[in-house]
């Protein structure tokens, strides 16, 4: 990378963290996002995916407990020194369990709901709306949506607010194969638009293996970054990743 080319939003310094004790689930990791990356979370279940996004987010230390380690600097902020509102403002997450989301009557009132908190402009969820082609649900119960609409409208409501940086947790789960294609190309279209840094974490080699040219790859509880043209020379296939 030439040195221009070098402008990290993410800055992470012996980074630790165990939810109990001194079980550590990451130990002493060191890496860089720099901005306008999209960037894959990857390995086994149930190494750290979802635990290294959360803190990202803020959820931990804030909400979840544990002992967190290091420096976590995420668009010049000190995380640990932020409210998970002030977070919010430049960090995006799209969780796994979608209907943990959802708690407004309309898909609106959803979609509007953070940008008033944040005394954004309420006309913003419009633009989002379109963007997302779900104007016709504008008067549904989230509720009451298929799994690939709800998460079209969690999407919907975190890039109204034009986070910096978004992170996916399993965002293919609940997609059929055309709408996993349409998932690919709208975050493409976000990343060049906004040069939103995007981060997934997903066991789908298939959508890291479309979106990602980078990929933090968990491995000994501690977290390498490494190209994809390693993983190709590693063993020709994406899923020894996850295994």
């Amino acid at each position: 990378m030439n040195e221009e080319d070098y402008n990290p939003i993410i800055e992470i310094e012996n980074l630790s963290f165990a939810y109990k004790s001194d079980n550590w689930i990451i130990k002493d990791a060191n890496f860089t996002v720099n901005k306008g990356e999209i960037l894959g979370i990857a390995g086994p279940s149930g190494i750290g995916k979802t635990t290294l996004s959360h803190i990202f987010k803020g959820i931990i230390p804030h909400s979840i407990r544990g002992k967190l380690e290091g420096t976590i600097i995420l668009n010049g902020l000190n995380i640990k020194k932020l409210s998970i509102s002030k977070i919010a403002r430049s960090v995006g997450m799209v969780f796994q369990n979608l209907n943990a989301q959802l708690f407004s009557n309309t898909v609106k009132e959803e979609i509007e709901f953070g940008l008033k908190n944040l005394k954004m402009d309420p006309s913003l969820a419009i633009q989002a709306m379109k963007k997302l082609k779900i104007e016709d649900l504008s008067d549904k119960s989230p509720m009451n949506l298929s799994a690939g609409q709800k998460q079209r409208v969690i999407l919907a409501s975190i890039m109204a607010l034009k986070p910096k940086i978004l992170i996916l947790d399993e965002p293919s789960v609940y997609l059929d194969p055309p709408n996993k294609i349409r998932l690919k190309e709208w975050l493409i279209e976000q990343n060049q638009e906004f040069q939103t840094t995007i981060l997934i974490a997903s066991n789908d080699p298939w959508l890291i293996g479309e979106l990602c040219d980078e990929i933090l790859f968990f491995k000994n509880k501690s977290i390498k970054k490494i190209h994809k043209s390693e993983v190709m020379n590693e063993k020709t296939s994406w899923r020894w990743l996850y295994t």
